[in-house]
Parts: C-alpha cells; sequence; structure tokens
C-alpha cells in the first residue's frame, strides 16, 4: 500500500487487483488445502485475480503490469495481456529470495521468460547463474526503502516508554537463528523485547526476555523503534538477505540499529558511524553491552543514520522513479 501511495504521489494512475479476498489478514491461519498448495507449489487464485488482469486488459490501454507477491499469476494470463496490449511492460517486483522454491510458485516460475522487467531487492538473484539463467530476461537490483510519511521520528509521551521501550528490541517474525540470538541475550543479562508472529513459545523462558507475541504497523512499529536504546536487525537466514526492510526503516525513524554485518549493507551504513553491526552471538553481546553504555555515542550515530537516510535517494518514490526510469527503457 505504501508503494501504491508513493506512485500515485509521483503522477501515476493506479489500478490495483487483489489477490487475497477484501477481509484477509497478514495473521489469519491458513486452511489446510491452502497450506497443501503451498507446498505443492500451486497457489489458489482466491480472488480470481487472474480472471480481473486478462478483463481489464480488454479495456482501457496502461503502461504497466506490476506484478509483487502474485504467486497466483499464470504463464497463461501474461500471454493474454501481451495479446492484448501488446504495448504494455509487465513487471515482477520481489522482496524475496526467488531462487527459494517457497517464494517462486510453479506458475509464476512457468512465467518468467514472460516478464519484461525483473525487479529485485535480492542483489544475488541478478547474478547470471541465478534468476537469468532461469529465463529472466532483465534483471535490476534495488535498495530497499521507506516511506516518509510512515517512517519518521516518533514523539513518545511517559506512557509510551513503558509500553514501547526497551534496552534492546527486535521486531520481526520468529526464526529459529533470531531465537537463539535473543535467548542467548537474555541468558547473558541482557533485557530484551520482541514484538512479531511466531514467538510464544519462548515466553516466560527468560527473565531478562520479553515476549510480546503479537506484530507492531506504524505508528506502533515507530514507537517501538523510537523508544529502544538498541534496535536489532536480524536477517532472514532462508530468504539469503543481506538488508530488508528494517535495514532502512529503523534509521529512518532514527532508532539505532545493530545490524548483521555484510559488505553490502556496510557500503550503505559506514560502520560505527551511521550503524553498527555483528556477525555472530559474541560479538552480538559485545555490541549490545558497548553501545548500552555509550549513550551519547549511541543517540549520535542514530542521528547519523537518519540523516543518511533523509538525504539520500531511500524513499519509496526515489526508489519507484529509478524503477520506472528502467521500464521506460526496456519499453523503447
Amino acid at each position: 500500500m505504501q508503494r501504491i501511495k508513493a506512485l500515485k504521489n509521483i503522477g501515476c494512475r493506479v489500478e490495483v487487483i487483489s489477490t487475497n479476498l477484501a477481509e484477509a489478514r497478514y495473521e489469519d491461519r491458513s486452511s489446510l488445502a491452502t497450506r497443501i498448495r503451498h507446498r505443492l507449489r500451486c497457489p489458489a487464485d482466491v480472488a480470481d485475480a487472474n480472471g480481473k488482469i486478462v478483463e481489464r486488459a480488454a479495456g482501457e490501454e496502461f503502461d504497466l503490469l506490476w506484478l509483487e507477491r502474485a504467486i497466483e499469476i499464470k504463464a497463461a494470463t501474461l500471454r493474454q495481456v501481451k495479446q492484448r496490449q501488446p504495448r504494455v511492460i509487465v513487471l515482477w517486483y520481489a522482496e524475496d529470495d526467488m531462487m527459494n522454491p517457497r517464494h517462486l510458485s510453479r506458475y509464476v516460475e512457468a512465467a518468467l521468460p514472460k516478464f519484461d522487467l525483473w525487479v529485485t531487492t535480492k542483489s544475488f538473484n541478478a547474478d547470471s547463474n541465478e534468476m537469468p539463467l532461469r529465463g529472466v530476461r532483465n534483471i535490476l537490483f534495488v535498495n530497499n526503502s521507506y516511506d516518509p510519511a510512515v517512517h519518521h521520528p516518533a514523539s513518545l509521551v511517559d506512557t509510551d516508554h513503558a509500553e514501547y521501550g526497551a534496552d534492546v528490541s527486535f521486531v520481526g517474525t520468529f526464526e529459529n537463528v533470531r531465537a537463539e540470538s535473543v535467548k542467548f541475550l537474555a541468558k547473558n543479562g541482557i533485557n530484551v523485547r520482541v514484538w512479531g508472529n511466531g514467538w510464544a513459545n519462548l515466553k516466560g523462558q527468560f527473565e531478562a526476555l520479553r515476549i510480546e507475541d503479537r506484530p507492531v504497523y506504524d505508528d506502533q512499529y515507530g514507537k517501538v523503534v523510537c523508544g529502544s536504546k538498541i534496535n536489532l536487525c536480524f536477517l532472514r537466514k532462508g530468504n539469503r538477505d543481506l538488508q530488508t526492510c528494517r535495514s532502512i526503516e529503523i534509521p529512518a525513524f532514527g532508532g539505532f540499529m545493530l545490524h548483521e554485518r555484510n559488505d553490502e549493507i556496510c557500503n550503505l551504513f559506514e560502520e560505527d558511524i551511521e550503524a553498527a553491526y555483528f556477525a555472530d552471538d559474541k560479538e552480538l553481546l559485545g555490541q549490545c553491552r558497548k553501545w548500552l553504555s555509550e549513550d551519547i555515542a549511541r543517540t549520535h550515530i542514530a542521528k547519523a543514520g537518519h540523516n543518511n537516510v533523509v538525504s539520500g535517494n531511500f524513499s519509496h518514490q526515489d526508489r519507484l522513479r529509478e524503477i520506472l526510469s528502467a521500464a521506460e527503457k526496456v519499453k523503447s
């Protein structure tokens, strides 16, 4: 929705065809049939998105068909779109590692040669032996981005500090590796507060580990980041992440970010100047102890990281202009 709004803000006329039912929520538990189809990599088209796309292609001309997490869309649909509107650019925007079969449905896999432009936030997917080897013709790597209307420093009142604040916090879905890291911190006396789905089994296991067992979005997310002395940025191993949405959103909020170290993110935020980094649990613990004891330096780093984001081309609008420019070149 943030990208849709940003497209409109830069002057695009946007029509949305949802792949979900109107009442669906991210936290909904999937049915057995849905989970089986997911395992088989053949998701159901519950909202008849294929039919609606084909129907729309029979109407007024449009310039770009943007598909995002639209794993139900089939090659036959894209073929019919091209038959009815030969000049349209078909674009896929991927925030996941699409070499992972969990993210690449059989339908999208069959449709790969049909895309005019494949946009990814995973730099390694652009390597010649990854998505191009599977049939992707034009691929564009872009950094993650943020919404200035949502991701900006939050003002906290006294009650907010109690409700959202922490010495060390993490916002994100459960993953075993992440769980082991926060448990390691808690065992060594670091107070950690975790927000997100899937963490319920860790509730009450460690005195220093507070599991909220619910996600936070938008304003609440900002209050967590701004109310935490240290914001952890774990990367999803199953996604081979080098950066993620939080990599940009945390400094955009003005929070101090402690991020898993790799060359890609270090090229975006200078180490110990605009963000801090760790490579393993031992270094994570040492970094938490260090930065919890250095309030002034921590504040300076958080401010420098924020300035880097707001003065750079990290907004959704910046990113969309970059993508649309690449689409224009494909079209010409």
